[in-house]
């Protein structure tokens, strides 16, 4: 009988099995990582989309809100006393406290908005400072009567410290007649007169009158550190109970722009669009024209995509948004052009005004 010799894999062959099974690895390391990036990319696509639905949402809101003061024009507003409301920088009590202007808009430049501006105040309304403010980005401020936050006048006597949350200035109208606006944490006005040292309006009994707090709210972009670099981020100055204070938004809001619909010959209709700093340099405009407001905004994600954008971004009929190779005066770094991009232009009436 004749013994079986077994063997074993030779060197070679022990060999080539190893270097087929690191290519095998190799292959399914490949497409792990191409899936898991693709997933972070699509989950990025996903908050963007919410992040331009937010976004969206709250233009909308407050710009429908414009020059609402209770029922009376912007023109039959009366401003109480002084108030002693200073924002950051040279954001100062005129600019702020100030229903003549329902709505201001600033063209973006290298610098945050400041100087000299059209609205009745006439001051300076540079309310930047400390903020870290996305360059060539516009600005608009919106003011109005907010109908959410309204107070009985027992408790707006009463002057309870409540009243000083979220700011402290008020509105008090009479609806279809006058209104006065009046600092709560210096004086608050009695039901007739309004204030002691003001006429009584005319039929001014708790009937027909109502309190809203102010608002002046301020959008801009800036970017904001979360701990792993600046995003860019759509923030708003809100009124505080001591100044005007930031409060980010929206994350991945990259760039920002407004153009105003003017109605130049009262027939409550838009002839044309202009930029702020059109109507700022043209004598024969005026913010109180303004019937409506397109807003554009260019969303980016937050994972770095495989593909380079190098697209143009048409964000007004005069600017553009693009990489730094390209002609556009707002630009986005080298470094931010793998991240997804939207551009969202959308028109919203200001139904304050066009209702006449």
């Amino acid at each position: 009988m004749i013994a079986s010799r077994s063997r074993g894999f030779s060197l070679v062959e022990l060999m080539v099995t190893i270097a087929v099974a690191l290519l095998l690895l190799v292959g399914i390391a490949r497409v792990f990582v191409t899936s898991k990036q693709s997933y972070r990319v699509q989950e990025s696509t996903s908050r963007m989309q919410e992040n331009i639905r937010i976004t969206s949402d709250y233009f909308n809101r407050h710009l429908r809100l414009a020059d609402f003061w209770g029922g009376v024009p912007a023109s039959d507003v009366t401003v109480i006393g002084t108030p002693t409301y200073d924002g950051p920088g040279s954001c100062k009590n005129g600019w702020i406290a100030n229903p003549k202007a329902g709505i201001v808009g600033y063209t973006g430049n290298s610098t945050a908005p400041s100087g000299p501006i059209s609205d009745p105040s006439g001051s300076v309304s540079d309310c930047f400072s400390g903020y870290n403010y996305v360059t060539n980005s516009d600005v608009i401020a919106i003011r109005y009567a907010n109908p959410d936050v309204y107070v009985n006048t027992a408790a707006l006597s009463s002057g309870a410290s409540s009243l000083l949350d979220h700011g402290r200035l008020y509105v008090r109208t009479k609806v279809g007649r006058d209104a006065r606006l009046f600092d709560a944490g210096a004086s608050v006005p009695t039901p007739t007169p309004l204030n002691a040292a003001t006429a009584a309006i005319a039929g001014d009994t708790a009937e027909g009158v109502f309190n809203y707090q102010f608002q002046n709210v301020v959008f801009f972009v800036q970017n904001v550190n979360y701990g792993n670099g600046p995003v860019p981020t759509l923030s708003m100055l809100k009124l505080t109970e001591a100044d005007l204070r930031s409060d980010p938004l929206v994350d991945g809001i990259e760039m920002l722009a407004f153009t105003y619909g003017l109605d130049t010959n009262d027939d409550l209709q838009v002839d044309s669009y202009r930029e702020a700093s059109e109507i700022e340099a043209d004598s024969n405009l005026d913010w109180s024209e303004v019937l409506s407001v397109r807003v554009s905004f260019v969303a980016r994600g937050d994972e770095l995509d495989n593909v380079v954008d190098t697209a143009q971004y048409a964000m007004t009929a005069t600017r553009c948004y693009g990489p730094t190779t390209s002609a556009c005066p707002m630009k986005y770094s080298a470094a931010a052009a793998r991240y997804q991009r939207r551009l969202v232009i959308q028109e919203i009436q200001l139904r304050n005004r066009v209702r006449g």
